[in-house]
């Protein structure tokens, strides 16, 4: 039997109520590394198991992908976890092999790096070794966590290029289909270092529906899908969100300025949360800021 259709073959295999949905770690990149310092990795640890975790470093991501999943398995290791594993997936076909379905099969969670997110979603999606890490993730709860590209990557709709000095225009923007782990979402990184909160205006004025969350370097969010997410880390993540009043982008050309009113955008350091079913900010200590009347 292949890879494919033992994926299939699984699918049915879980009654609706024993299914549970994966943790996710979107990180914004650039995050500490220092075993002295860094925050965010060894919570990525704690959140596949501490001690008894088991990762897979994809470094599908980067043009050097060996050399990617090295750097990443010495921090885990000095972190300390049970085992580190790396598929090594360069080209689509790598994504065939049953001896990497099974190492998902066994991990607790899954790691991308940073790199290109289309050669990320090029190479894997829709392969058996991808379909696994996506049933896994959907059905038995494994935990994915990514950095830069492999956070971008992980939501619905991900963005692969943007003008950082260009202004509120479609044409400063190019999107495509991200990985779905995180449905309903658009993340962008790198988000004030790089100057990127005009790119995600075009896209939520596209669609007011979407959430866009901007993330910057060092910074992480540990996302419940449908109920919440929790920022960790050194800075900010920006939360774009809100019923639009008006809106010219139906009828706006390429490089014509974008009129968006009364859009809404959330701050929120670490310790502060999100509720993704009421769509509202959550302070530290556990209350749900109220509707502006």
């Amino acid at each position: 039997m292949s890879a494919a259709t033992e994926v299939e073959k699984r699918k049915s295999a879980f009654p609706e109520g024993e299914r549970k949905i994966g943790r996710l770690l979107v990180i914004g990149g650039n995050e500490d590394k220092d075993e002295d310092t860094m925050v965010i990795l060894p919570h990525f640890v704690e959140m596949c198991g501490g001690k008894k975790a088991r990762i897979i470093v994809c470094g599908t991501p980067s043009a050097e992908v060996a050399k990617k999943e090295r750097t990443y398995r010495k921090l885990f290791e000095k972190i300390g976890v049970a085992e580190v594993m790396e598929p090594d997936v360069t080209r689509r076909p790598d994504g065939d092999d049953v001896e990497l379905v099974e190492m998902v099969r066994r991990a607790t969670g899954i790691f991308f790096t940073g790199g290109d997110q289309l050669r990320l979603t090029a190479i894997v999606a829709g392969t058996p070794f991808g379909n696994e890490i996506r049933h896994r993730i959907f059905n038995e709860g494994l935990v994915a966590g990514g950095t830069s590209a492999g956070a971008a990557a992980m939501s619905s709709t991900m963005v692969i290029s943007g003008s950082s000095s260009g202004t509120v225009r479609r044409s400063d923007v190019g999107l495509a289909p991200g990985l779905g782990y995180w449905r309903d979402t658009v993340v962008d990184t790198h988000f004030s270092q790089r100057g990127r909160v005009s790119r995600m205006l075009v896209i939520f004025s596209h669609n007011p529906q979407v959430l866009g969350i901007g993330i910057d370097e060092d910074t992480a969010i540990e996302v419940q899908p449908g109920d919440r997410f929790t920022v960790l880390g050194n800075a900010a993540v920006f939360v774009f969100d809100g019923t639009v009043t008006h809106t010219n982008a139906p009828e706006a050309g390429d490089d014509d300025i974008i009129a968006l009113t009364d859009s809404a955008m959330h701050v929120l350091p670490a310790g502060y949360g999100f509720d993704l079913r009421t769509k509202r900010p959550i302070l530290p200590n556990g209350e749900r800021v109220p509707p502006k009347r």
